[in-house]
C-alpha cells in the first residue's frame, strides 16, 4: 500500500519503536504481534491523502474532496486508537538506514511530546547486499509476502537466509496531519478551488512523516547473526 511517493509499496506493520523482535522459531508470532499494532484508520487516512493528490493531479477535485472527507473521518477515529503513542520528535530513534527518498526534516526536532500514529513500514537491509544475492532475494521475497498480507511467510524468508534487517516504521504526527487535511479540504471548498495550495497542504502531511526503527534480526533457529 503506497502512502506517499518516497516509500516503496509494502504492507503496513506498525509499532512504537520499542524493543527488538528476533527471528527465532517464534519469528512468525513476533511479526504477527507487531502487525497487530497496525492502525487501520491511520493507514486509511494516508492512503486517502495519496489518492487525493493523484485526483488533484488529474483535475478531479470532487474526487479529492471525497477522499479527504474520508481521511478526516479516519483520523478522527484514530484519536481514540490504542496504536497512538506520545513522544517528542527529539526522542524518536532513527533507523540505521532510512527508506530511499525519505525527506529530511526542515527544522530541528521538537522537544514537546505529541501524539504519533504509525502509518507505514518496510524492511530495510542493514547489510550491504547485492540485489541478486541470496540474502537480497530473501528480503525482496519478504517484502512481497508483506504486500500479500503474509507476515509469517516474510519472517520465514528472512529467518532462512539469516538476513540482518531493520523494520523501518513510518509514523505521522496525528494532530498536525489532521490539520493539514482540514486545510486542504477548505482550500478545495467553494466555487474556485485552490488545488495548488491544497496539494501543498497534503504534501506537508506526507513530509511530516518521521521514520523510526524496530530491529528484527532474521537468523536460523538457535543461531545469532554477526554482531548480535
Amino acid at each position: 500500500m503506497k502512502k506517499y511517493a518516497f516509500l516503496p509499496a509494502a504492507l503496513l506493520m506498525l509499532g512504537t519503536a520499542v524493543g527488538a523482535a528476533h527471528a527465532t522459531p517464534s519469528a512468525g508470532r513476533a511479526v504477527n504481534r507487531d502487525f497487530a499494532k497496525l492502525s487501520a484508520d491511520g493507514s486509511r487516512a494516508f492512503d486517502d491523502i495519496d489518492m487525493a493528490r493523484t485526483a488533484l493531479a488529474n483535475n478531479d477535485t470532487a474526487g479529492a474532496i471525497k477522499l479527504l472527507t474520508d481521511a478526516n473521518n479516519a483520523l478522527t477515529r484514530a484519536k481514540s486508537d490504542n496504536k497512538v503513542f506520545m513522544k517528542a520528535e527529539a526522542q524518536l530513534t532513527p533507523p540505521k538506514k532510512a527508506p530511499a527518498g525519505a525527506p529530511a526534516p526542515k527544522a530541528a526536532p521538537s522537544t514537546q511530546p505529541v501524539a504519533w500514529l504509525p502509518v507505514d513500514g518496510e524492511y530495510i537491509v542493514t547489510e550491504d547486499l547485492e540485489p541478486t544475492s541470496t540474502k537480497g532475494t530473501a528480503v525482496a521475497s519478504a517484502n512481497t509476502s508483506l504486500n500479500k498480507g503474509k507476515p509469517t511467510q516474510a519472517a520465514q524468508n528472512l529467518q532462512v537466509a539469516a538476513v540482518d534487517v531493520d523494520f523501518v516504521l513510518a509514523i505521522a504526527p496525528l494532530d498536525a496531519s489532521a490539520s493539514d487535511i482540514y486545510r486542504a479540504s477548505n482550500l478545495l471548498a467553494g466555487a474556485t478551488p485552490n488545488t495548488k495550495d491544497a496539494d501543498a497542504a497534503l504534501l506537508d502531511a506526507q513530509n511530516s512523516i518521521r521514520f523510526v526503527s524496530e530491529d528484527m534480526v532474521g537468523t536460523p533457529s538457535g543461531k545469532k547473526a554477526a554482531g548480535h
